[in-house]
């Protein structure tokens, strides 16, 4: 394998010569430039990336841990991670496949093989293991608040977000609506959980939650066994996977939506356009979400006195699959 020794040897000049044209600084005549230059070409040399980090002082990398890599708002979130990074540090993605252990596992090899921060892409997170990995190294966690030296938080109003989505729902006629949630032992699931009975409170209607889950076969499978025996003019689900499941169970059965059922989901990921009818949904400003998560972490990798917490407000897009129509 050829090396910058190799090089050096067959230029006449030293390795730290070498060095200095592959990184384009430092004083080298043009003659000997263009000769040193010319080798590297020959034998088709490639800088060895990790030893030149590891010139600077080490290779800077940063985890992201997500819970579902499938679902396309964790693939937003990566894509405004990855644009505040830069070429700052590497960004290592993870997948725990919304497996507790296989989580912890994963942030402490990041940790173990020199990971200079990790972002925790969701708020499932124990708080023991938060604050035992901090001691380590700093962590910035979703939707879930730490008064931690070494934690930083993304916070999304997924309260206010659930309250406008289901309020919207009443609005356009809706009398009898139910709540496919996520569990309950994730914060993001409790909040829009109350802020859907804040909303059905408000207007004095009875809420229904049905625990059901984060992917499209979840919403698909509980829709179908609602639906058979049950009557819901109106359905608010944790996320837009959820409620493109429920849809196409409705569909399925015979429903017309939005005449006899309107349907609300939540992230506004980018299927809700192309959907029919197209979904109407929460939006997350999710890639300005993922650059505050970039700023919080080298704030604290740097030990800088600046902000650890963002809190981000949502927004409701109405689309076609929510609005009042005739029958």
């Amino acid at each position: 394998m050829t090396t910058m020794r190799n090089i050096a040897k067959m230029s006449g000049v030293s390795v730290s010569t070498v060095s200095r044209v592959l990184s384009g600084k430092g004083r080298v005549s043009e003659a000997k430039r263009a000769e040193i230059l010319k080798i590297i070409k020959d034998l088709h040399y490639i800088p060895d990336y990790h030893a030149k980090c590891m010139v600077k002082g080490g290779i800077i990398s940063v985890g992201l841990v997500v819970p579902d890599i499938r679902n396309p708002f964790f693939s937003e979130l990566t894509k405004g991670i990855e644009l505040e990074l830069g070429n700052r540090a590497l960004l290592i993605l993870m997948d725990s496949f919304r497996n507790d252990e296989r989580e912890k596992t994963l942030s402490f090899a990041l940790r173990d093989n020199g990971a200079k921060g990790i972002i925790f892409g969701n708020s499932h997170v124990d708080d023991d293991f938060v604050l035992e990995i901090s001691k380590f190294i700093p962590i910035v966690v979703f939707d879930k608040e730490y008064d931690l030296p070494n934690v930083g938080t993304i916070v999304l109003d997924n309260f206010y977000g659930s309250y406008i989505a289901t309020k919207h729902l009443v609005e356009n006629g809706c009398s009898h609506i139910l709540h496919f949630g996520g569990f309950s032992d994730l914060d993001v699931s409790i909040q829009r959980k109350l802020g859907y009975e804040k909303a059905m409170k408000a207007f004095n209607l009875i809420p229904h939650t049905i625990l059901t889950g984060y992917d499209e076969k979840a919403g698909y499978e509980k829709a179908k066994d609602v639906f058979s025996t049950e009557k819901y003019d109106g359905v608010f689900c944790v996320n837009d996977l959820v409620a493109i499941g429920a849809m196409k169970a409705l569909k399925e059965m015979g429903f017309s939506i939005p005449q006899e059922v309107k349907v609300v989901g939540f992230d506004d990921i980018d299927l809700c356009e192309v959907l029919v009818p197209p979904l109407t949904s929460v939006h997350q400003p999710v890639e300005e979400m993922g650059k505050a998560a970039v700023k919080v972490l080298f704030a604290m990798m740097e030990k800088k006195d600046a902000q650890k917490k963002y809190l981000f407000s949502p927004s409701l897009v109405i689309r076609e699959s929510s609005l009042k129509k005739e029958r």
